[in-house]
């Protein structure tokens, strides 16, 4: 069941990520894109066994496979929502750069991360939300 509290968390993450994109703050808007998509995949997962955390880069691997809204998947399949591995593990890397090397990141980069994190909250909405 996904954590709806959380979804919400990622939910307003999102839209600072697009006022943040429209007032040019690019790096800015990287960084809150990258908290949404962290939020919503923890929503997604539920909570981490007893005694452990989501590891930031870790959480992208159970979330892509897909076992929150299917748990008969194969453990050796790919993971059913495999189109998201790739983006989720660019934007954990933008958000490197621009927070901590002080990089720029292209407006195209992060309207496509938008749209992005957009697809996984409407992907996990539609998989295991209200």
């Amino acid at each position: 069941m996904v954590d709806m509290s959380r979804l919400q968390y990622a939910q307003k993450y999102l839209d600072d990520a697009r006022l943040l994109f429209e007032h040019k703050r690019l790096g800015s808007a990287i960084s809150r894109l990258y908290y949404s998509s962290y939020q919503a995949m923890w929503a997604a997962l539920g909570e981490p066994a007893a005694g452990r955390i989501w590891k930031h880069l870790a959480i992208i691997k159970p979330f892509v496979h897909g076992h929150w809204f299917n748990p008969d998947h194969p453990e050796q399949a790919p993971g059913l929502l495999e189109q998201y591995r790739l983006p989720l593990r660019q934007l954990y890397t933008y958000r490197i750069k621009v927070d901590y090397e002080l990089q720029e990141i292209s407006e195209a980069v992060v309207k496509s991360l938008i749209d992005t994190v957009t697809d996984v909250i409407t992907a996990i909405m539609s998989k295991g939300g209200a």
